[in-house]
């Protein structure tokens, strides 16, 4: 499957949704590939493993897609798409069934091969430690208390405001800073000073036209 091309994916955010309220629902694939890897984060720090997150991203497009006529701009789109996933995360966790993963057993492993193969012989150190970087810190995350690892993932992996991030989590901005520096004590020292957020949770890109072909199949839309 072809990537949506210039110009339309240099459109604002604005700008793509009013159009495919006006009918060009096609452009909806270029909001779902920008936002896979932030939602997929999101859904696995939940406690989700990786098949159950692309499910609830898949819901969380569907349900967004449905009612994107009623957005208005009044908060970021990505505020306002993460909303709708955290909501079915918390419904999944006390309603529905879910399978448990470690993180050393998560389905995006060693073994799977990106869009662009590299000859694992070829891996630099440097690859090949940030990989084992990547696991150990994905484990300590793993470990934190769910209140203080969701505020850790929208604030520092995902960027999210206090502001935003203690209205995506419905408390206070007191608590969110509270939440936040609990999160930081919690884990390891050595992690903090070579945290990347770009590795945890990684959405590899293998999977983005998967998830951009699911959506539109289950939209009855066309590509």
């Amino acid at each position: 499957m072809e990537k949506i091309a210039p110009p339309f994916s240099l459109l604002s955010e604005e700008e793509i949704i009013h159009k495919i309220v006006a009918g060009e629902t096609h452009l909806f694939e270029i909001l779902i590939r920008r936002h896979n890897a932030p939602l997929y984060k999101v859904a696995r720090c939940y406690g989700f493993n990786h098949q159950d997150a692309e499910d609830l991203m898949q819901e969380t497009y569907i349900t967004a897609y449905t009612q994107l006529y009623r957005f208005e701009n009044r908060s970021l789109f990505k505020t306002w798409i993460t909303k709708i996933l955290i909501h079915k995360c918390l419904y999944k966790l006390k309603y529905g069934s879910y399978k448990h993963e470690h993180a050393n057993s998560t389905f995006i492993t060693e073994n799977t091969e990106p869009m662009l193969s590299v000859n694992k012989k070829t891996e630099t150190e440097k690859t090949v430690l940030r990989r084992e970087f990547s696991n150990l810190l994905e484990h300590a995350l793993d470990a934190l208390p769910l209140p203080y690892k969701t505020v850790f993932i929208l604030r520092a992996v995902e960027g999210f405001s206090v502001a935003e991030t203690a209205d995506l989590l419905v408390i206070t901005p007191v608590n969110v800073k509270v939440r936040f520096n609990r999160a930081k004590a919690l884990l390891q020292q050595q992690f903090e000073q070579y945290y990347s957020k770009t590795d945890v949770y990684e959405f590899n890109l293998v999977y983005c036209d998967k998830m951009v072909q699911t959506v539109f199949e289950r939209l009855n839309l066309q590509l």
